[in-house]
């Protein structure tokens, strides 16, 4: 971000007061649309010594014009600032406003205030943050913790550092969080994530050629990105027209997990779903599936598919515009047979998941070469089945690992978790904002294996099936808790949701100029 605030001033001119004063104005309207119930106009406004502070001075002095009560409490005297920081401490000063100091030696003034306003303000320390927060800062971080006044955040709570997420020492807990220009890294990252609260992106005159130069790698998935990707559903359509499927699935005492993704899949669009399993199966599926067409496939007695199923599972193929291998089925030498001559002989748009990343993570060379369009859903255990290390070094460099190895793949890997994050081919990593701990139940990944195989059955390229699957799927978890709370749901209660969630990006406006951009956006 401290690039493309480089960049707006030297290679557009625009001054840095001009971003200063945007910023301020936007946290202002934010803060403006939180009015509500019995409201004193108190605010808290807590001032570091950088530019984050700087933005501080601008709300207090936007908020005192409106009639708020701004408390504005500044990290040492006028002297101790420097730039568009200081000349904004200057102003309030001039036109007459009070600014109170917290040093080392009096920190006691801000935090006997705390408690009485209706909002905080924490512009303590922004996305330049390097080393562990101590001292002073840390006092007062603990400080606005303890309070019970709902906090707002200035770009990123004060701890949490922009690039990893990681807390430095320790870090504010806000409700709200306003950031500008782009989403930081360390807003979607864990442990960081935890602390931002509702989070909305605003413009703040940073130009478009920067904020969307193709350099930049990474990007957030929004609501209108996943509309404009969504295949159209025609008037004159039949069932023929949105896709067949073919989705293998399921084994013994795994059969939940095939019916919740031949499920997923229709109501993810597909027009015709064949689930293929082994004979064992074929009742308990036909008895709970009403509309999904259920292929009685050659099994090795026990209920799992036999390598033999191949020719017959090349058959059905043939009439098929996507496929999905995994679900519940046990990654046993059979399943790694049948996975190798589906990539080798198949060209088919492909989703594996499940008993499938646990059949091809023991063959590495099968992740490569020439193959079909192919999405791999692993969760961080299957991740680091896949990649030979530890769960937890999975856990800390998600972003990393997902775009690093869906390019060494050449597939599109999805690498689900909270945020989950969508790596493609070309090196670019898409993340996505919805979702909440609903999702942490059996059942869900299969869900999602069902839905992004139904988007790339209409006809949706693997990056747009992925990118859309992940949103859709994830927000109709979170219409799910807005009905009925974040807990006793199971997966079939987020299966309930998908209509709803496809319902609310058909009636999506698009984004106006100036206007905020939820990270969830619906």
């Amino acid at each position: 971000m401290a690039d493309l605030d480089r960049e707006a001033m030297d290679r557009f001119a625009i001054p840095g007061l001009i971003l200063m004063e945007n910023a301020g104005l936007q946290v202002v309207r934010y803060i403006e649309g939180l009015r509500a119930g019995p409201w004193r106009g108190r605010v808290l406004i807590c001032c570091g010594r950088g530019n984050n502070g700087g933005d501080g001075f601008v709300i207090a002095r936007h908020l005192a014009r409106l009639g708020y009560r701004p408390a504005v409490f500044a990290m040492g005297p006028l002297s101790a600032y420097r730039g568009d920081a200081a000349v904004n401490y200057e102003i309030l000063l001039k036109q007459g406003y009070p600014v109170s100091q917290v040093t080392e030696n009096n920190p006691h003034e801000m935090l006997k205030e705390l408690g009485e306003e209706d909002i905080i303000v924490d512009a303590l320390l922004g996305t330049g943050l390097k080393k562990e927060v101590s001292g002073l800062f840390a006092a007062l971080i603990g400080a606005i913790n303890e309070s019970r006044a709902p906090v707002l955040a200035v770009d990123i709570p004060s701890g949490v550092c922009a690039d990893s997420g990681k807390i430095m020492g320790t870090a504010v807990k806000a409700q709200h969080t306003v950031t500008f220009a782009l989403p930081k890294r360390g807003l979607l990252l864990y442990p960081g994530a935890a602390c931002a609260g509702r989070v909305v992106v605003a413009e703040i005159g940073i130009p478009a050629q920067l904020t969307a130069d193709p350099a930049i790698q990474e990007n957030l998935i929004t609501g209108s990105c996943v509309r404009a990707r969504l295949p159209v559903r025609f008037p004159q359509s039949h069932k023929g027209t949105y896709g067949r499927l073919l989705l293998l699935a399921g084994a013994l005492g795994m059969s939940g997990a095939a019916i919740l993704a031949a499920e997923a899949a229709l109501r993810g669009g597909a027009g015709l779903v064949y689930l293929g399993a082994a004979p064992e199966l074929r009742a308990v599926l036909e008895a709970k599936l009403k509309e999904v067409i259920v292929r009685e496939l050659p099994g090795d007695g026990k209920g799992n598919l036999d390598a033999d199923a191949f020719p017959r599972i090349r058959e059905e193929a043939r009439y098929c515009q996507a496929m999905a291998v995994g679900p519940g089925m046990d990654p046993g030498p059979a399943a790694l047979l049948l996975l190798r001559q589906i990539l080798e002989e198949l060209n088919l748009p492909l989703v594996i998941d499940a008993g499938g990343l646990s059949a091809l993570a023991r063959k590495p060379s099968l992740r490569s070469g020439k193959k079909p369009p192919l999405v791999l859903t692993p969760h961080p255990g299957e991740m680091s089945q896949l990649l030979g290390i530890d769960v937890g070094e999975v856990q800390g460099n998600r972003w990393e690992l997902a775009a690093r190895h869906a390019q060494q793949w050449g597939c599109v890997l999805v690498l689900k978790g909270a945020n989950t994050a969508v790596g493609l081919p070309t090196g670019e990593l898409y993340v996505n904002p919805t979702g909440n701990a609903a999702l942490a139940t059996a059942g869900s990944g299969d869900l999602l294996t069902g839905l992004i195989a139904a988007l790339l059955a209409q006809g949706l390229p693997a990056e747009d099936a992925a990118i859309a699957g992940v949103y859709l799927h994830d927000l109709a978890a979170d219409l799910l808790v807005v009905e009925r709370g974040h807990r006793g749901n199971t997966a079939g209660d987020i299966l309930s949701f998908f209509p709803d969630a496809l319902r609310q990006l058909d009636g999506l406006a698009p984004r106006q100029p100036g206007t905020f951009m939820p990270l969830r956006d619906f």
